[in-house]
Order: C-alpha cells, then sequence, then structure tokens
C-alpha cells in the first residue's frame, strides 16, 4: 500500500519482572495512512501514553513489529532510532515542555540544530516561518517564561514540524488550554495537517478534539477496542 505510513503488529508491553510484571499493552495491530488526522481515544491507565511512546521510539517495546516509510524500528541500533526519530518524528506534549532559557525562536531551532549538529541560516530562517505561521510573529524573540500558555503549545507545534516530519505524535495537547485557545491550536494542526500532508495522531480524554478527527483509535486496558473508518 503506497499510502501506509506506520503498521504496528502484535504490540506488547511489559513493565517490571517476574511476579512484579505488568503488560501494559496486550497485542496490538493498526496502520496509519500517510496524511490522516487520527484521534486515540480511552480512559487513563488503558496504555495510551506508552503507545505513543513507542511509537516515536522513546520506548522499546516487549515484543511485535513497527514499521515506518517501510523501515523496521524494532531492529535499528540507537544511533540509528535517534537519527529516524529526529528526521520523521514530531512531538507535541501537553505541558509543551519547551526550553525555559531559550527564545521562542531558539526553541523551535532545537531539532535542526540537534540533529545537523550546529545551527544555519536555513534553520533559523525556517524556524521564523514557522512562527509566523502559527501567529507568533511578534513573539520571535520571547524567551518561554514570557509567553502565554496557548503561545507555548503554538511554539511546541513549531518545533515539532521543523524538520517535515511525516507523522506528529500528540499527548493531550489541548489539555492545559481553554476551550477558545484549544479550538484555536486544534485548528492550527488541522490546517498543517491539509496543506503539508502531515499525519498527525492525537490522544485525547476530549470528544471535541475526537470531532476534529478523521478516524478514531479507542485503547482499553491495553487493548485495541475500535479502530474506526477512515474518512475518503
Amino acid at each position: 500500500m503506497s499510502d501506509l505510513l506506520y503498521r504496528v503488529g502484535d504490540l506488547v508491553k511489559d513493565f517490571g519482572t517476574g511476579e512484579l510484571r505488568t503488560r501494559v499493552l496486550k497485542g496490538m495491530s493498526f496502520d496509519l495512512v500517510k496524511g490522516e488526522f487520527v484521534a486515540l481515544l480511552g480512559p487513563s491507565g488503558s496504555g495510551k501514553s506508552t503507545l505513543l511512546s513507542i511509537l516515536g521510539t522513546l520506548l522499546a517495546p516487549t515484543s511485535g513489529t513497527l514499521e515506518m516509510l517501510g523501515e523496521s524500528l524494532v531492529h535499528l541500533d540507537e544511533q540509528r532510532l535517534t537519527k529516524f526519530r529526529n528526521r520523521h518524528i514530531g512531538f507535541v506534549f501537553q505541558f509543551h515542555h519547551l526550553l525555559p532559557d531559550f527564545t521562542a525562536t531558539e526553541n523551535v531551532l532545537f531539532p535542526a540544530a540537534a540533529s545537523a549538529g550546529i545551527e544555519t541560516r536555513q534553520s533559523r530562517d525556517r524556524a521564523r516561518a514557522l512562527l509566523d505561521r502559527v501567529g507568533l510573529t511578534d513573539r520571535l524573540d520571547f524567551r518561554t517564561p514570557k509567553l502565554s500558555g496557548g503561545q507555548k503549545q503554538r511554539v511546541a507545534i513549531a518545533r515539532a514540524l521543523m524538520n517535515h516530519p511525516a507523522l506528529v505524535l500528540a499527548d493531550e495537547p489541548t489539555g492545559n488550554l481553554d476551550r477558545q485557545t484549544a479550538d484555536q491550536v486544534l485548528a492550527l494542526l488541522r490546517d498543517m495537517n491539509r496543506t503539508d500532508k502531515t499525519t498527525f495522531l492525537i490522544s485525547t480524554h476530549d470528544p471535541h478534539v475526537a470531532a476534529f478527527c478523521d478516524r478514531r483509535i479507542t485503547v482499553v486496558d491495553g487493548q485495541l477496542a475500535t479502530e474506526g473508518e477512515r474518512v475518503a
């Protein structure tokens, strides 16, 4: 399937060993297609955050297969995995995780600088263009503490897109925002999905957020409950 972006097969994740072992993910299998905008739903403790961490290669599975862009991720060594992650996957977190002593531009630049080992004029221009795109032209040189919650999340979105990722994983990206700001952030993500054809997988408890999405994947007790139908 030429449109296939990510294939997950019989994914299992255990924490602990022996009698203390807890199985958090219990054999999930599903696909993500290029350009999708997907909600990841499920109650607290269902395994959503663990799943996102594994999909983002921040956490290794106990067993199962992970293939993205035709590459088997479970067989890559740490150096190659880090390079793949920096190039192809972006992250947006509920608490944005910006560097407090850095400006908005420097925060957005960070993935490119980390990947290349150096800041370039081209990467700085892209960072500024992304901040302009998310409506922060007048905040380019503001340090993180001087930004509002909604502005910080917009910086985080720009940072996630810095390296032109094929996939953006968002973990409760509107969880700490008021409804108006949350809707603005969601509209921004949706616009970038449609314009750049970037795939988004958004973990949320909020049915209002899920309503923005093309498809819903529901996780209950570490298992796939529903995968939803794709919108044509």
